[in-house]
């Protein structure tokens, strides 16, 4: 006795097949991300104190295929994470921290200077209406086949200073 198998189960096992191989490529390509912990330090001023900030950013990079259809140059995505930085009020020892997490495209080069603003905050009850805005400059590094960030170093400063 023979059996017949409809044509949709089989169409549905290649859809199947697909989306699992795609799924899987993504997954490879987001465990090429390469990430470095980088100290950054420096003092924002302003009122009603100057506060110096220092700590460790981790900033991530990841490859973005180029599109031979396009001629797009090769890219990076940057995420930033800021969680271990934080400062300390200059006049008043007030503990000020900042929860700040940033992610931008940039063209893959050699050495690169990116800059980001992020908010700081006292470290109090209501401290969010407090926030300030901190500047935190990095010089990075990268090897340009792979998009691994390979190094860097960065400052913090008052943004417009």
């Amino acid at each position: 006795m023979e059996t017949r198998r409809p044509l949709l189960a089989g169409g549905a096992l290649y859809l199947v097949v697909a989306i699992l191989g795609g799924v899987l490529a993504t997954t490879t390509a987001a465990l090429a991300a390469s990430s470095v912990a980088i100290p950054i330090s420096g003092t924002v001023d302003g009122l009603p104190e100057s506060v110096s900030v220092s700590g460790l950013a981790r900033i991530t990079s990841t490859l973005v295929k180029t599109d031979t259809k396009f001629h797009h140059p090769p890219r990076v995505i940057l995420g930033f994470d800021l969680h271990n930085v934080s400062g300390t009020g200059v006049s008043t020892g007030t503990r000020y921290v900042t929860r700040s997490r940033d992610e931008m495209l940039r063209r893959l080069v050699a050495a690169d200077v990116v800059e980001l603003t992020f908010p700081l905050q006292p470290k109090v009850a209501k401290g969010i209406t407090a926030a300030r805005a901190g500047l935190a400059s990095f010089t990075l590094n990268f090897d340009v086949n792979t998009g691994a960030l390979t190094g860097g170093s960065g400052t913090v400063s008052t943004p417009g200073s």
